[in-house]
């Protein structure tokens, strides 16, 4: 081998390293910044749950309800989209925020633009285990269940609007109940949405929706009689009857316990 070949290869081997650093920083300042909740401009979908904590729930219940969402945003919710978490009190009427508001971060990457060790430790730390804390913090029984109110006030939030599609998992035994109209006792569907009308007067009487997912994962009542079941569910059919788009869709579910 001659002198000048001798030297040629530690230097080419020098030049592909400085090659592939200036890759990755090219690579890294065109990544955009994410903001306080780790989400980016380009964020797309959103997912909101909903979790009823008016009354209290056996073990089995709060087990697979953690189970059931933390499911959901393994399987469904992709990298970049928000996912926010709310419980539903009779307080939710006048101070509705979130327990939890953060975007999926991502969890895998090209091992020679990311850590991988440093994303999952990064993704459990900011992401996974806040969320799982945020969903099954226990709570105490509330007078009220303003979960249509709710719904409809997060279906005008930036919580659900404006994205190409979103995601709305509720965990409910969906039995309505505030001093100005309750399910409890309800026998009519029809009768149950003319008095929800009444109820809400000038404002907005069901949420608008536009290629949202909605899971409802009820929550079985024992007490509940079968006619008042029967009135519930066809009452929440309308309310959630307003869903336009290639994504809509309206998928009910029982909940153990």
């Amino acid at each position: 081998m001659s002198s000048s070949n001798k030297y040629m290869w530690p230097v080419a081997i020098v030049s592909g390293f400085a090659l592939i650093a200036i890759l990755v920083s090219v690579q890294l300042l065109k990544k955009p910044k994410p903001d306080e909740l780790g989400c980016t401009k380009d964020s797309a979908g959103k997912t909101v749950f909903v979790v009823d904590q008016s009354e209290d729930l056996s073990r089995q219940t709060k087990d697979e309800l953690v189970a059931r969402a933390m499911k959901v945003v393994d399987e469904q919710v992709k990298d970049g989209e928000l996912v926010s978490v709310f419980s539903i009190t009779e307080l939710s009427k006048r101070n509705l925020v979130p327990v939890f508001s953060h975007c999926k971060p991502k969890r895998e990457g090209s091992r020679m633009l990311n850590n991988p060790k440093l994303l999952e430790k990064q993704y459990r730390q900011n992401f996974s285990e806040p969320l799982e804390k945020a969903l099954s913090t226990p709570f105490s029984a509330s007078n009220q269940s303003p979960v249509a109110q709710a719904i409809i006030d997060l279906s005008l939030s930036e919580y659900l609007k404006d994205s190409h599609s979103s995601r709305l998992v509720v965990f409910s035994d969906l039995l309505e109940h505030t001093e100005k109209f309750s399910l409890y006792g309800c026998r009519s569907a029809q009768d149950a949405v003319a008095k929800f009308r009444t109820a809400r007067g000038a404002a907005v009487a069901r949420p608008k929706f536009e290629n949202v997912a909605i899971e409802l994962n009820i929550v079985p009542r024992p007490n509940i009689q079968a006619p008042v079941a029967k009135c519930r569910d066809a009452f929440w059919t309308w309310f959630f009857g307003d869903n336009e788009g290639t994504h809509a869709s309206l998928n009910p579910s029982y909940l153990p316990g």
